[in-house]
This record gives C-alpha cells, sequence and structure tokens, in this order.
C-alpha cells in the first residue's frame, strides 16, 4: 500500500487509556518510518487535555493546566501507558 493510501484511512490509536473525568485520557500510536537500515516502528503517546465546558458560550475547550484532583487519572494513564513498553514490537 503506498504511503498516499495509507494516510487516506483514519488512523487508529494501538491502544486507549481513558477518557477518565473531565476527559482525561491517553493514546498509544504505533509508528513506523524508513530509515537506511529499513522499516522501524516505534511508540508515540498523547495526553488528551482537560476539558471544560466556557460558562458563557456553553462550548467545550480543551484547557491548557489540570486540577490537582486530575492528578489519580493522569498518573493512571502514565503508568497505563508506560506498560506498552512490555508489548513487543513486530
Amino acid at each position: 500500500m503506498s504511503k498516499t493510501a495509507k494516510s487516506a484511512e483514519p488512523r487508529q490509536p494501538e491502544k486507549r487509556i481513558g477518557p477518565f473525568a473531565n476527559g482525561i485520557g491517553v493514546a498509544i500510536w504505533l509508528n513506523e518510518a524508513e530509515t537506511d537500515e529499513g522499516p522501524k516502528r516505534f511508540r508515540s503517546i498523547s495526553l488528551n487535555a482537560r476539558r471544560y465546558q466556557d460558562r458563557t458560550t456553553g462550548e467545550w475547550k480543551d484547557s491548557a493546566s489540570y486540577q490537582p484532583s486530575d492528578l489519580p487519572a493522569l498518573l493512571f494513564c502514565r503508568n497505563k501507558a508506560q506498560e506498552t513498553r512490555r508489548f513487543v514490537v513486530v
């Protein structure tokens, strides 16, 4: 499959953790890059931002910060994401 055909398909994460309260969650992505030694696979992790509803507009927005009560969910996500290091990349 060509690179163009691959990009036309929506990518799905290898694993999702969450979402938890306030939208916090993690997505783990399996990526592939061409190198001189051939294709190499690697993982990247994206963290879903904390979500809140704007009181004036009612619109849902991403926050640039977290509250102390978000820490347990963030730590849980971090621990689960770190466990992916145990996965075998083929």
